[in-house]
C-alpha cells in the first residue's frame, strides 16, 4: 500500500489540502506536528504532516478484502455472537460493524461492493479525525504515540525486516540509530562523561523520533549535538562584566592559580582603556609553597599592581584594610589537597570576612586533570559556595568534555579559560564560541567562529 504525505502549516489546512487533491478515497493514517529549530535555537518553525493512503481501486466499485480481514470478520462474528449470548451490552457502533462484516463478499471476485464498504469508511474517517483533534490538545512537550493502522489495512510481516526500521519499529529508525552512534563516538572522543553522553543522546532521540521517517543529514545532526553542548553549560557573564570587589580563587595545588590571578589582574587593571580600568590589588595567602609570594610579587611589579601578603587571619584583615581604595581585590589562596584538613580550616577562617556580600569564590581546575580527580576537586571545594569555574591549561590537552560534563551536572557556569603561561595573554572570557573551538572530530571548523582578542569574546 502506497502512503502519501501531506504537509501544511496547520492540521486543518493539511486536511483541506488532502481532501482537495484526493477526494473521499483518502484515509488519514497518522499525524505529526513538527517544530524545527535553527542552530542554537535562533529560529523556529512549525508545520503539520499527515500520512495518508488511498482506499480501494478507483472506478472498480470493489475493495480488496485481505485474507486476514476475512479471518477477522469470522472471528468478530463469533466473538459478537458470544458476547450477545452472554448478555453483555453491545454498543450501537458495534452492531453496525457486526452487520457490515456479516455481509457476503462477491462470490466471483472475493471483494466487497463499494456501496457496502462506504459506511465503514466514513466511520474510519470520523474516528481518525477525532483522534487527530484529541492530539491537537496535547501539550507540545508530550510525545504522542502514533495512531494504530486503520482496521482492514494491510500490514507488513515483521519477519520481512524493513532495513529502515530499528527496534523502535519505525521507518527511519535505523538511520536515527546510526546518528546516535555517531553522537556517542564524537562525545566519547571529546572525553564527555558517560552520564552526559546518555543525557544528550536521549534528549536528541526524544526530539527526532516523532518526526521519523524524516532524519537530518550528518552535518545537520552535528549542529544539533553542538547546540546541546553549548546550551548545557552556562557562562557567568555577570562576573565577567561586574566582578565582586573581593575575588577569591580556590583550587588544588598545581592548577595555575597564581598565574591566573596575574592574568585576571591584567584583564581588569591594565588591558582596558585607561578611562574604564579598575584599580586592582592582589592578596596572597599562599605562604606554604616555596617561592609562591615571590612569584606573584614579580607579576605585580610587571603589571604595576600592589601585592599584599596574609599569613593568617589577622594578616588577611590587615591586607583588606590596606586595599580599601581598590575596586577589585584578587585573592590567591592556599593550594591544598583533600588530606590537608588543617589548611582547610585555616583558609575557611581567613575567608570568614565581615562583608561577605562583596566576596565570591571561583574554582580553578586544570583541563588536563583526570575525570576522577576533577570530581574530587569539585567535592572538596563545593562547600565554599563556588560561583563559577575557571578552566586552566587547555593547551595541555586536546579535550574539554570532562570539565563541561561536571559543570553541567553541578550546574556551575564557566568564567575564564586559559591556554598558556603568558601574562597578560593566554586568557579568554568563557564563551560559546571558545567552547566550540575546543571540540574535535566534528565536520565544521569551529576555530573560525571565535575571536581570540580579549574583550571581544561573548
Amino acid at each position: 500500500m502506497d502512503y502519501i504525505t501531506i504537509v501544511a502549516p496547520t492540521y486543518e489546512e493539511a486536511v483541506r489540502k488532502a481532501r482537495d487533491q484526493y477526494g473521499d478515497r483518502l484515509r488519514i493514517h497518522s499525524r505529526k506536528d513538527v517544530v524545527s529549530k535553527g542552530f542554537l535555537g535562533i529560529t523556529k518553525s512549525k508545520h503539520c504532516e499527515l500520512t495518508c493512503f488511498l482506499s480501494g481501486e478507483q472506478g472498480s466499485g470493489l475493495v480488496d478484502v485481505p485474507r486476514e480481514r476475512e479471518d477477522a470478520v469470522s472471528s468478530s462474528k463469533d466473538s459478537s455472537v458470544s458476547s450477545k449470548a452472554s448478555g453483555d451490552e453491545i454498543e450501537e457502533a458495534d452492531i453496525r460493524r457486526f452487520e457490515l462484516e456479516a455481509k457476503t463478499p462477491d462470490p466471483v471476485s472475493g471483494k466487497y461492493r463499494e456501496s457496502d464498504m462506504q459506511e465503514s469508511r466514513d466511520e474510519d474517517i470520523f474516528s481518525s479525525v477525532a483522534v487527530e483533534d484529541a492530539k491537537a490538545h496535547v501539550p507540545e512537550n508530550i510525545v504522542v504515540a502514533e495512531q494504530s493502522p486503520v482496521y482492514g489495512e494491510e500490514e507488513s510481516d515483521p519477519k520481512d525486516g524493513d532495513p529502515r526500521e530499528s527496534a523502535y519499529g519505525k521507518k527511519g529508525g535505523a538511520e536515527l540509530d546510526a546518528l546516535m552512534d555517531h553522537a556517542r563516538k564524537l562525545l566519547y572522543e571529546n572525553d564527555f562523561s558517560t552520564d552526559y553522553i546518555d543525557w544528550i543522546t536521549n534528549d536528541l532521540r526524544v526530539q527526532l523520533e516523532p518526526v521519523l521517517p524524516v532524519v537530518p543529514s550528518k552535518d545537520e545532526f552535528e549542529l544539533l549535538v553542538v547546540d546541546r553542548i553549548v546550551g548545557s553549560v552556562e557562562i557567568d557573564h555577570n562576573s565577567q562584566l561586574h566582578p565582586p570587589r573581593v575575588f577569591v580563587l580556590v583550587g588544588p595545588t598545581g592548577v595555575g592559580k597564581t598565574t591566573t590571578i596575574a592574568k585576571i589582574a591584567a584583564v581588569y587593571g591594565t588591558l582596558p582603556p585607561e578611562g574604564i580600568r579598575r584599580k586592582v590589588s592582589i592578596i596572597t595567602m599562599d605562604s606554604f609553597r616555596v617561592g609562591a609570594y615571590e612569584q606573584i610579587e614579580n607579576f605585580g611589579k610587571a603589571l604595576g599592581i600592589p601585592v599584599y601578603r596574609a599569613d593568617d587571619e589577622a594578616g588577611f584583615y590587615e591586607a583588606l584594610e590596606q586595599t580599601q581604595d581598590s575596586e577589585l581585590v584578587l585573592v590567591d589562596t592556599i593550594g591544598k589537597s583533600p588530606r590537608d584538613g588543617e589548611l582547610n580550616v585555616k583558609m575557611r577562617t581567613m575567608l570568614n570576612v565581615p562583608d561577605k556580600k562583596n566576596l565570591k569564590c571561583y574554582l580553578t581546575v586544570s583541563a588536563s586533570m583526570k575525570r576522577v580527580d576533577i570530581d574530587s576537586v569539585f567535592e572538596q571545594f563545593g562547600s565554599y559556595g563556588i560561583s563559577s569555574v575557571i578552566v586552566t591549561k587547555t593547551d595541555e590537552t586536546q579535550t574539554i568534555g570532562n570539565i563541561l560534563s561536571i559543570c553541567h551536572s553541578k550546574k556551575l557556569p564557566l568564567l575564564f579559560i586559559t591556554d598558556g603561561q603568558k601574562v597578560p595573554r593566554d586568557i579568554h572570557k568563557a564563551s560559546s564560541a571558545f567552547m566550540l573551538s575546543l571540540l574535535k572530530g566534528f565536520n565544521m571548523d569551529f576555530n573560525a567562529l571565535w575571536n581570540t582578542q580579549i574583550g571581544s569574546d561573548e
